[in-house]
């Protein structure tokens, strides 16, 4: 009796499954430190598999720097989505760090350990941080003063933030979170 051939995943589960699996390592070694051949062995695929999906690493850094843009750009969205009010730029600060994923943790703690394959794609328009200007523009008036814009562009990057402050300590992922967000809501408060 002939039997089935294994089950194999879509390709949208294993580009996704390439994309956290290449972020551990990228974070663990360094972008340098690893080969595609490392991801591959790691996911159990061979390297023409991967090949398939990311033309290589650079092609991986990408990807997640487009999934990065895709989460902002959905922000922006919802943001337009929303009457005006005093507590926008709070529920709209909130709502970015309340959706920090472990994959968007990963990214970060990549960013952190991976400064010039970030000032790479930062010079090639790929600067994340940059993106929150279209943001703050949105929530704070243009003629607000300064303190307010770096208020809130603060209020954005306080994971960021509590990620750097853990560094060297047995903090969570959940306690880094708890941290960001009351700072976030201390950043927000009105005046």
């Amino acid at each position: 009796m002939p039997t089935e051939p294994p089950s194999r995943r879509p390709g949208s589960e294993t580009r996704a499954e390439i994309l956290r699996v290449a972020l551990e390592l990228f974070t663990a070694r360094g972008y340098e430190g690893t080969s595609i051949r490392d991801i591959a062995e790691a996911l159990g695929i061979t390297k023409s598999s991967l090949y398939y999906h990311f033309a290589g690493k650079e092609a991986i850094i990408r990807a997640l720097v487009d999934d990065r843009r895709d989460e902002l750009d959905a922000l922006l969205a919802w943001i337009d989505e929303q009457p005006p009010g005093p507590d926008l730029l709070r529920r709209t600060a909130l709502r970015w760090v309340d959706a920090t994923s472990p994959q968007r943790i990963r990214g970060m703690r990549f960013a952190h350990a991976n400064r010039p394959m970030m000032q790479k794609l930062a010079d090639e328009g790929g600067d994340i941080r940059t993106w929150f200007d279209e943001v703050v523009a949105r929530l704070v008036p243009a003629d607000a003063p300064r303190t307010e814009t770096l208020r809130a562009r603060m209020a954005f990057d306080t994971v960021s933030a509590a990620l750097f402050a853990a560094l060297g300590t047995d903090a969570t992922e959940a306690e880094v979170l708890q941290a960001a967000r009351a700072a976030t809501i201390a950043l927000t408060e009105p005046r």
